[in-house]
């Protein structure tokens, strides 16, 4: 029933040329260049998926609409836009070969980046501080997400880009490339998980979800609230860490090359739980998520044919899905992965226990 995705895609290193003070390989990750003005300061790795951040409009600097039809911008360039960031780090690029926008990207993206991030941040002894993401907007929380749930260590990754192409006259994506920087390198943005650093606010990956199509302020956690916040262009975090999203499970996909299909099915009136029940008849996990932008379902007090998600939308969900089936869990432990901390919320205190059961 599960069809398996493509493979992993090649991974280009793109090199930075411009900074003539240091362009240095290092023995532990050979294949990193860094671009350098100062070789002291903490090193951050760049996971380029490109987007609207490195977007160009050939019509004019008003256009935020038709701007995929301008010259690329490439991330020497708009390294070379935001100099500043290379007075508080040494910057290496990992370029991902992406074609068609974000919203045509698959699960190879993340499983390519997280296995990188991996190598780059997590081996022992590494001294690499954290990692940035490019990616377009319209997918950025899935494979971001993805990342998320399979990283191994605490070092910050965080993810950006833009809703206005660099060319626009006001562009986004600088400014959230220096603050996605400025979190990464922070200690006080370690033992967070995965983190979004958008329009002057940091939020969590694992609750983020991207709200309006068109505005800059896009990125929110509606119920969970952000982490933190810019001040001169520097991270201020609300809460001491660690700070984890509770019940956030972690998967290995080290040797992982593709995961199983897993698809969204939309409900609506005429279309009930008995395709869902079927489905559950034939061995095949299905999770329910509520159609609003927030919010969750409830399991009731015995099993039924769908497990409910805590919290998380359907991208997220779908996601969490995929990495559960590849590890080999059975129904019953995805069902205990999905909707564990819905049930010893609402049942296990002594009083509901007694009132419900």
């Amino acid at each position: 029933m599960f069809t398996s995705w493509k493979s992993l895609a090649a991974v280009a290193v793109g090199l930075g040329s411009f900074v003539s003070q240091a362009n240095c390989e290092t023995p532990e990750h050979p294949e990193l260049t860094w671009i350098s003005e100062d070789p002291t300061l903490p090193k951050v790795v760049i996971y380029n998926a490109r987007g609207t951040i490195l977007s160009a409009s050939n019509y004019s600097r008003l256009d935020n609409v038709n701007y995929g039809s301008g010259p690329p911008v490439t991330v020497d360039q708009i390294i070379g836009n935001v100099s500043e960031v290379l007075k508080l780090a040494q910057l290496a690029v990992v370029s991902f070969p992406v074609s068609g926008g974000s919203a045509g990207l698959n699960s190879s993206l993340f499983l390519n980046i997280t296995q990188y991030a991996n190598r780059h941040l997590c081996t022992e002894g590494s001294d690499i501080a954290g990692g940035i993401m490019f990616h377009g907007t319209n997918t950025l929380e899935e494979t971001a997400f993805g990342v998320d749930l399979t990283l191994n260590c605490s070092k910050p990754f965080v993810a950006t880009g833009a809703m206005r192409p660099d060319t626009y006259i006001s562009p986004d994506g600088r400014s959230n490339f220096f603050q996605a920087v400025a979190t990464a390198i922070s200690p006080a943005a370690r033992d967070r998980g995965g983190l979004i650093a958008f329009n002057d606010r940091i939020t969590s990956i694992y609750y983020s979800t991207k709200t309006n199509a068109n505005t800059p302020d896009t990125f929110k956690a509606l119920e969970q609230g952000n982490v933190g916040a810019f001040l001169g262009g520097q991270p201020y975090f609300y809460y001491t860490a660690p700070s984890y999203p509770n019940h956030r499970p972690h998967f290995d996909v080290t040797n992982t090359t593709e995961l199983p299909s897993v698809i969204i099915l939309y409900g609506h009136p005429n279309r009930g739980l008995r395709c869902l029940a079927h489905l559950y008849e034939q061995g095949i996990p299905t999770v329910s998520v509520t159609r609003s932008v927030t919010g969750t379902g409830a399991p009731g007090t015995t099993e039924g044919p769908v497990f409910y998600a805590t919290y998380l939308g359907g991208p997220q969900a779908r996601i969490m899905l995929q990495l559960a089936i590849n590890a080999g869990l059975t129904l019953d432990e995805i069902r205990d992965l999905f909707e564990s901390p819905l049930r010893d919320a609402i049942y296990a205190p002594a009083p509901n226990n007694e009132w419900y059961y």
